[in-house]
C-alpha cells in the first residue's frame, strides 16, 4: 500500500534480499492487534526459512521512522502501533487533493477499452432482470474510466429476429404508436402467429427480403425497432444509464469478413452441409469436448443467416475496432453460445470478447418470466420507488419546494435499485424484495445516500469549507483511526473491482464506509468537540469520508445526496 512505503522500504533496504511487493501490509482484523499487520509469508518463503523466523528477524534488526511507535512479532505477521496523527493527517489530505479523481490508480491509462452490453431485445420493455446486464455493463464502463481507460459501450440491437418482423406486420406507420402500444401490439402479434402458421410465414418472408438487402423492408424494420429503442433507452436512461455505439444487427447479413473465416473451417474439415442443406460448423473438429453444443448452424438452406454467422461478423468487427480490453457482458446462460462463439474464432487466430456473466435475479417467488408475467418492469420499480421516497421526503423535509423533492424522490429510487442489484456478485443470485431494497436502513443504497447527507448536514451546520487537512491532527478514538484506514483502502477496491470484472467489492465498500461513519459519528462529536483542534480534524475527516462516498457511489451510478 503506497501510504505505507515508509515502512516497506525500511524492510528491505535491512534485508536487502527481500523486494517489496514480497511485503504485504492491511489493517488486522482487530485493532486490538495494532493498527498495521505485516504478512511474510511470500518474503520467507524466498529465504527459505519460517515466517515466523522472519517476522522476528524484521522486529529485530530493522530500524523505523518516527511514524512506527511500536513493532511486534505475532506469529508470520508483524504488528505496528503507529502515530495514527501522521498517517490519518496524510490520508485526508491525499483524498482533499485528488477530489474526484481519489482512488483511481490511472491502471488504464493509455489504453482503449469496449464494453457490450444491455441488448434487450426490441418487443420487451426492461424489467429489474434484465436491467441487471445493463447495470453491471454501465458500472463496468464507469470503473474503467475511472482508471483512465478510454472507453466505447456498445449496444447491439436486434432488428432481425421474428418479433420484430411480426411487429412490422401489424403496424403499417411506427410514428403513429408509443412504445407502451407497440409492445401491445406485439402481444396480439406473437398470439396471432401461434394460432395462425401463415402469418408467422409473412414474418419469415420479410426477414428473407431483410437479407436481400431490400431498401423498402430495411426502412420499415428500422422505423419499429428505432421506436422500440427509444423508448427502451428512456427507461434506461432514468438509471444514468447511456451508450456510445449503436450497432445493428442487419449490418452483418452476408458479410465479407466471414468468408475467410468459413474457408479456414472447410479446411479443417469442420464446415459441412446438412441433410437439411443447411451451413453447419461440427466445433468437436475444432476443439469442443462435449456432444453438447457441438453443432453450430450459421446459414440456412436458402442462403440466409442464422444469428449466430451475424453475432461472428460483428465480433470481428469489434475486434478491428483494436482496443487493448474487450468485454461483453451476458447472462450465464449464453456460456454455451460465447464458447461456441470463441472455438470458431480462434480457428482463425481471432479472440473473442472476454465475457462478464451474471446470474438471474429472483423474485421471492422464484425465477423472473415475461412469459408467466412474473416480472418487475424496471419503470414500475422507478415509479414506486420514486412515489415511497417522496413520501419520507415530504415528512422530514415540508419545508422544501416539491420539486426539489421530487429530484432527491427520484434520485433515491435509483439508489435503491441499482445498489440492490449491483451489491451482489455477478455469480451469485439476486432476491429481488421491493421493501428491502427502499430501507433507509440495513445494506441498501438509500443507507449510503443518507450518511452522505449527514455528513454533508454536519458540514453544513461548521459554516466553513474543508479543502485540506488542519496542521494539528488529534485523533484520539479507534473510531476515527477504523474510518480512515477504511478511506484509505479505496483505490485498492477500485483496482478489486476492474481485476475481478465486477462492482460488487465498490458496493460493499461503500457499505463498510457507511458503516465506519455511523461508530465514529457516535463517539466523536464533530460540532460540539471539545476543542477547535478536535473540530478541526474531524470536519477533515468528515470532508474526507464525503468525497470517498460520493466517488464510490458515482462508480456504481449513483448520486450522493446533500439532504435526504
Amino acid at each position: 500500500m503506497e501510504l505505507y512505503r515508509s515502512i516497506i522500504e525500511s524492510v528491505t533496504q535491512a534485508i536487502p534480499e527481500i523486494a517489496a511487493e514480497d511485503l504485504a501490509v492491511a489493517p488486522p482484523p482487530k485493532l486490538g492487534m495494532g493498527d498495521l499487520a505485516m504478512r511474510t509469508f511470500d518474503a520467507a518463503r524466498k529465504l527459505e526459512m519460517p515466517p515466523p523466523q522472519l517476522a522476528q528477524r524484521i522486529v529485530d534488526e530493522v530500524s523505523f521512522g518516527p511514524e512506527v511507535i511500536e513493532a511486534k512479532a505475532a506469529g508470520p505477521y508483524v504488528n505496528f502501533r503507529l502515530d495514527r496523527a501522521h498517517y490519518g493527517k496524510q490520508i485526508v489530505q491525499d483524498v482533499l487533493a485528488n477530489g474526484n479523481t481519489y482512488g483511481t490508480l490511472n491502471t488504464g491509462a493509455g489504453q482503449r477499452a469496449l464494453v457490450e452490453h444491455t441488448s434487450i431485445n426490441p418487443n420487451a420493455s426492461p424489467h429489474v432482470g434484465r436491467a441487471r446486464n445493463a447495470m453491471i455493463g454501465d458500472s463496468l464502463v464507469r470503473m474503467l474510466r475511472f482508471e483512465g481507460y478510454d472507453v466505447e459501450t456498445h449496444y447491439y440491437v436486434n432488428d432481425m429476429g421474428k418479433q420484430i418482423a411480426l411487429l412490422a406486420l401489424v403496424c403499417d406507420d411506427p410514428s403513429k404508436k408509443t412504445f407502451d402500444e407497440m409492445l401491445e401490439l406485439y402481444v396480439e402479434a406473437n398470439k396471432r402467429a401461434e394460432e395462425d402458421p401463415e402469418f408467422e410465414a409473412q414474418a419469415f418472408a420479410l426477414l428473407q427480403k431483410m437479407e436481400e438487402k431490400d431498401p423498402e423492408t430495411q426502412q420499415r424494420l428500422f422505423a419499429v425497432t428505432e421506436l422500440c429503442l427509444q423508448g427502451q433507452l428512456m427507461v434506461l436512461a432514468r438509471l444514468g444509464i447511456g451508450y456510445d455505439v449503436f450497432i445493428r444487427e442487419s449490418q452483418f447479413v452476408q458479410d465479407k469478413r466471414l468468408e475467410d473465416l468459413c474457408n479456414i473451417l472447410r479446411e479443417r474439415g469442420a464446415l459441412f452441409t446438412d441433410e437439411d442443406d443447411r451451413e453447419v460448423v461440427d466445433l468437436q473438429k475444432i476443439g469442443h469436448p462435449h456432444d453438447e453444443g457441438r453443432y453450430f448452424v450459421i446459414m440456412r438452406a436458402n442462403g440466409s443467416s442464422l444469428y449466430g454467422y451475424r453475432d461472428l461478423a460483428y465480433t470481428l468487427e469489434k475486434a478491428e475496432r483494436g482496443a487493448d480490453l474487450n468485454l461483453i457482458v451476458l447472462g450465464e446462460d449464453h456460456k454455451l453460445y460465447a464458447e461456441q462463439l470463441r472455438l470458431i474464432l480462434a480457428t482463425a487466430d481471432k479472440v473473442a470478447p472476454e465475457p462478464v456473466y451474471y446470474a438471474y435475479i429472483l423474485l421471492k417467488e422464484g425465477k423472473m418470466s415475461t412469459r408467466q408475467g412474473k416480472v418487475v418492469l424496471l419503470s414500475e420499480f422507478l415509479d414506486e420507488a420514486t412515489s415511497r421516497a417522496f413520501t419520507r421526503i415530504d415528512e422530514q423535509w415540508e419545508d422544501l419546494p416539491d420539486a426539489e423533492k421530487k429530484a432527491i424522490a427520484a434520485k433515491v429510487a435509483v439508489a435503491a435499485v441499482r445498489f440492490a442489484i449491483l451489491k451482489v456478485g455477478s455469480n451469485k443470485n439476486v432476491i429481488f424484495d421491493w421493501d428491502t431494497s427502499l430501507s433507509f436502513t440495513g445494506d441498501t443504497g438509500p443507507y449510503v445516500q443518507y450518511s452522505c447527507a449527514r455528513i454533508a448536514s454536519i458540514l453544513r451546520k461548521l459554516e466553513t469549507e474543508v479543502t485540506s487537512a488542519p496542521d494539528s491532527f488529534p485523533i484520539e478514538h479507534d473510531e476515527e483511526w477504523a474510518l480512515l484506514t477504511q478511506i484509505a483502502s479505496f483505490g485498492e477496491v477500485v483496482q478489486n473491482g476492474v481485476d475481478q470484472r465486477s462492482p460488487a467489492p465498490i458496493a460493499q465498500f461503500a457499505l463498510e464506509t457507511a458503516r465506519a461513519f455511523t461508530g465514529f459519528y457516535h463517539a466523536c462529536p464533530v460540532v460540539n468537540a471539545d476543542t477547535d483542534e478536535q473540530r478541526e480534524t474531524r470536519a477533515a475527516v468528515c470532508a474526507a469520508t464525503l468525497q470517498t462516498l460520493k466517488n464510490a457511489l458515482n462508480l456504481l451510478g449513483i448520486e450522493a445526496l446533500e439532504r435526504m
